[in-house]
């Protein structure tokens, strides 16, 4: 028997089994890829992706990482509707049957999570009719000119937000075929829809940029839309990474022992399931950490409760709620100090460091996980538009903070955009400003 004729016998009873333990994934098309395939996947993200120099660096460093052994890339797995997942091709065939149980885990949160439910199942053919918008615009303008604008666009595509004005409103119809229906999706022949208007202050500042610099050509304000949705899609996945790895791996730890699988294999299983649900005394590793919490709400609540209560939380609120002083012991939840000491060595003492176990009060500990995982990218907000064009920023008070660097270095970029001047009060009200480009 082939290997995927093998695999679509398991597929199908492994599907009755999922649907007969409780969950209810998407349906998956599962594709089984060389090394070099889902390395590529996974520096872009999603087929069909359009071309930039940060996606070639993304995949060499993760080439270099793997080719060291310095971690493995079982799968990849897209929120489409059908679900897509890619299998590495020198997984063994046990490797393969517990990735296809742990990709329906993934498939159940994609389908019935609060935050993802109601996301864009087909963005990634947005992303394909973009890319060759923008290989017709690098022959209009030069490829120089898409990748400074992606650039600057890319360095700011998490300060995005959905703005409740965000209607479509007709106008005149248009007087071409328009090209952008993947932004705007399907419209009458008598109506185009018009860019929102924004009230200020908002949290959009890459579509405030889009919808109203003074200098950017129609092109580029397509190119800053769709770097602007790609950055609307990902922000909710940002929030649930523990709860999508730690359900996962509960799905193939109990759906696997629920199928006849050949002899070895569940050693096989055992092995990779140990290598990826392993605690690290230094780090939190989400599939350790999410499947262990899954089981003892499952323990505490019953299955259905708990998966209720999975698919209604983030990662944050899954621990700001529910994380007591059991789940700390069970999770190995600790804290440490760097304290330094020194060795004696022949050349004289040398300087050492130890991590020291503190003990730590469960709510302190809550809290400062909770606030950790609730940490995102900074919020900045487009407050007013001042003299001379300036472009007022302000970074809301959270738990970020700004590198000066980096700040500057993203303001010019802001300033290249807009057109003038940009100034960014931080939340001390302190001002990183960068002047208009002088012309001439």
């Amino acid at each position: 028997m082939s290997l995927k004729a093998e695999l679509e016998g398991f597929l199908s009873r492994l599907w009755e089994e999922a649907l007969a333990f409780g969950i209810d994934p998407v349906p998956v098309d599962f594709e089984i890829v060389p090394a070099h395939a889902i390395y590529e996947l996974a520096a872009y993200g999603m087929p069909g992706h359009y071309s930039h120099w940060i996606y070639g660096r993304d995949y060499w460093r993760m080439k270099q990482r793997m080719d060291r052994g310095q971690g493995r890339l079982y799968e990849m797995v897209i929120d489409t509707e059908p679900a897509i997942a890619y299998l590495l091709d020198s997984n063994t065939v046990a490797a393969q049957k517990l990735v296809m149980a742990h990709v329906l885990g993934h498939a159940d949160l994609f389908k019935n999570h609060l935050l993802l439910k109601d996301g864009p199942k087909q963005f990634h053919h947005t992303l394909a009719a973009s890319r060759e918008r923008f290989a017709q615009y690098a022959r209009e303008y030069g490829a120089d000119a898409v990748e400074a604008i992606l650039d600057r666009a890319l360095s700011i595509q998490d300060q995005v937000a959905v703005e409740p004005q965000e209607r479509a409103e007709p106008t005149n119809p248009p007087s071409r075929p328009n090209p952008y229906l993947d932004l705007w999706g399907e419209e009458k022949p008598a109506a185009r829809r018009r860019p929102p208007r924004y009230s200020l202050p908002t949290s959009d500042l890459l579509g405030f940029i889009a919808r109203h610099s003074p200098v950017l050509q129609d092109w580029e304000r397509d190119v800053l839309e769709v770097v602007r949705l790609e950055g609307l899609y990902h922000a909710p996945k940002r929030k649930v990474k523990i709860l999508h790895e730690g359900w996962a791996t509960y799905c193939h730890h109990h759906l696997l022992p629920r199928l006849e699988l050949e002899p070895g294999e569940a050693i096989e299983v055992a092995r990779v399931h140990a290598q990826v649900a392993t605690p690290d005394p230094l780090r939190l590793n989400p599939y350790w950490f999410g499947w262990q919490f899954a089981e003892s709400l499952v323990e505490e609540f019953g299955f259905a409760r708990a998966r209720e209560i999975w698919m209604e939380e983030t990662d944050a609120g899954l621990v700001r709620n529910y994380l007591d002083s059991q789940r700390v012991r069970r999770l190995q939840l600790y804290r440490y100090r760097w304290v330094q000491g020194e060795v004696r060595t022949p050349r004289g003492p040398l300087p050492t460091w130890d991590a020291i176990y503190e003990e730590s009060d469960v709510e302190d500990l809550r809290a400062a996980l909770a606030n950790a995982l609730a940490v995102g990218p900074p919020e900045i907000q487009v407050v007013d538009v001042g003299v001379n064009g300036v472009l007022e920023l302000r970074h809301t008070p959270d738990d970020s903070q700004l590198d000066p660097e980096w700040t500057q270095l993203t303001l010019e970029a802001i300033r290249d955009l807009w057109g003038a001047g940009v100034v960014l009060y931080d939340a001390n009200a302190k001002p990183y400003r960068v002047e208009p480009r002088r012309r001439g």
